[in-house]
């Protein structure tokens, strides 16, 4: 597959990749030179990474969703 490089340095990513790795019109994208090539990833949203710890932050502590649940609900309650 092959793309072309425009006037200010912009190359257009295929659609069926862009597809496949779910990127919208505004998606951060890490761009890296490895040797002689370019490499371009995608770069995860910030909510995303903090997602993903505090994921793992409430597996390592066995917390289950819904006692998370019940704790907002009584939070609310309290500031209500």
């Amino acid at each position: 597959m092959t793309t072309r490089l425009r006037d200010k340095g912009q190359v257009t990513i295929p659609s069926d990749i862009r597809e496949q790795l779910k990127l919208s019109k505004d998606a951060l994208l890490s761009v890296a030179r490895v040797g002689n090539a370019i490499l371009i990833a995608p770069q995860p949203s910030r909510f995303e990474e903090v997602a993903r710890h505090f994921e793992s932050r409430a597996k390592k502590e066995k917390i289950a969703l819904e006692d998370l649940l019940k704790d907002l609900k009584k939070i609310r309650q309290r500031i209500s």
